[in-house]
């Protein structure tokens, strides 16, 4: 355990030497494991979190508690068609839809699909999040987006180019800058 609580305190200091206090951070969920979401708060940045597999009820109530703004189902914003939202809804279970959580957002000329699970992800240990995907990709059409930034996989990079992994461990440990 303690292994554990030394590379959490390293990661933060690591992190906060590329993220200002003023600098708008979005994670892509699955921010700790065990006790280690205590720790966040010293995080510099106004974060946005959209919530992962990993993500437990109690750390997100942490989370909002220290200000963090949690997204735990689907957020769009630009301007599209809010029926969809009634037909998606309407069409998926609710155990699917309590699971999906994005944030469908305009920056520097693309639109941007992101969510903790990669919407083309074409990895076969993630079968089980099936569902997910089918969702998430009718989304990403619904919404006329180009590009998916995604957390979930770690190590592993989906084919699919419109993917962008923005897992720490495929990045060097630095945080995307997409602003």
């Amino acid at each position: 355990m303690e292994g554990y609580e030394d590379f959490d305190r390293f990661l933060i200091e690591w992190l906060n030497e590329y993220i200002k206090k003023e600098d708008e951070v979005l994670h892509l969920g699955d921010v700790a494991f065990k006790e280690g979401y205590k720790l966040v708060e010293k995080l510099k940045g106004k974060i946005t979190l959209i919530k992962g597999n990993y993500d437990k009820q109690i750390h997100l109530e942490f989370y909002k508690s220290i200000g963090w703004r949690v997204i735990e189902s689907i957020e769009i914003e630009i301007d599209f068609n809010k029926s969809y939202l009634e037909y998606l809804k309407y069409k998926y279970d609710k155990k699917t839809l309590s699971r999906t959580a994005c944030l469908v957002k305009d920056i520097n000329g693309n639109r941007i699909l992101f969510s903790h699970y990669p919407v083309f992800n074409d990895n076969s240990y993630d079968e089980k999040f099936k569902n997910i995907s089918v969702l998430l990709k009718e989304i990403f059409t619904i919404c006329n987006c180009n590009i998916n930034i995604h957390g979930h996989t770690h190590s592993y990079c989906v084919g699919d180019k419109r993917c962008i992994n923005a897992c720490l461990e495929v990045n060097d440990f630095i945080p995307l800058n997409i602003w």
